[in-house]
C-alpha cells in the first residue's frame, strides 16, 4: 500500500535542509508519538480481537543517508513497530524536502508497506487500517514540520 502526504513550509530550502539534518536523530520519538496517536484512533473505533488494544511496545525508525541536490533532499527511512512481530507492517519510504522558490519548501513523506496476515490483512487494511496508517504518517510529517518551523531562524550564508 502506498502512503503519501505533503505540506508547505514558509521557510527557505537551505534552512529546512539544515534543520532536518539536525532532527534526524530524533525521528524515532516523533514516529513513536505518531504511532501512539494512530493506535488511539484504532482503539476509539474498536478495531481488534479483544477489548485490549494491539499496541506494539515501541516504534523504531532506521534513518538512511540523506541524498542531496541543489533543490531537493531525500532521507530514506524504514518505520517499524516492534514488540508484536507479524501484526504490523514495516513501512519503507522517504522524507523529501523540495525547494518551491526562495521562501517556500515542500515537505513530503512517500512510502509503502505490505499489510501483514496475508489475504485477511489486506482486507482489513482496505477497509480500515490504511486510514490509520495515513493518519499516523500525517501526524509524523506534521510533527516534523512543527519542529522545522519552530526552530529560531538563523542566518544562512550564501554559497
Amino acid at each position: 500500500m502506498f502512503v503519501y502526504y505533503y505540506l508547505h513550509l514558509d521557510v527557505p530550502f537551505r534552512v529546512v535542509d539544515r534543520r532536518l539534518r539536525g532532527l534526524l536523530a530524533g525521528l524515532d520519538g516523533m514516529a513513536a508519538a505518531a504511532y501512539r496517536d494512530g493506535e488511539a484512533l484504532r482503539g476509539k473505533i474498536g478495531v481488534g480481537w479483544s477489548s485490549e488494544p494491539l499496541v506494539a511496545k515501541a516504534v523504531r525508525i532506521d534513518v538512511g543517508v540523506p541524498r542531496s541536490g541543489e533543490v531537493e533532499m531525500s532521507v530514506p527511512i524504514a518505520w517499524e513497530a516492534t514488540g508484536t512481530p507479524g501484526l504490523f507492517p514495516t513501512m519503507e519510504g522517504d522524507i523529501v524536502i523540495s525547494s518551491l522558490g526562495d521562501q517556500l519548501t515542500q515537505l513530503t513523506f512517500r512510502g509503502s508497506y505490505v499489510p501483514p496476515l496475508g489475504h485477511l490483512g489486506r482486507a482489513i487494511d482496505r477497509v480500515l487500517m490504511h486510514h490509520i496508517a495515513e493518519a499516523s504518517v500525517k501526524d509524523f510529517v506534521d510533527r516534523i514540520a512543527s519542529s522545522l518551523k519552530d526552530e529560531p531562524a538563523l542566518e544562512v550564508a550564501d554559497t
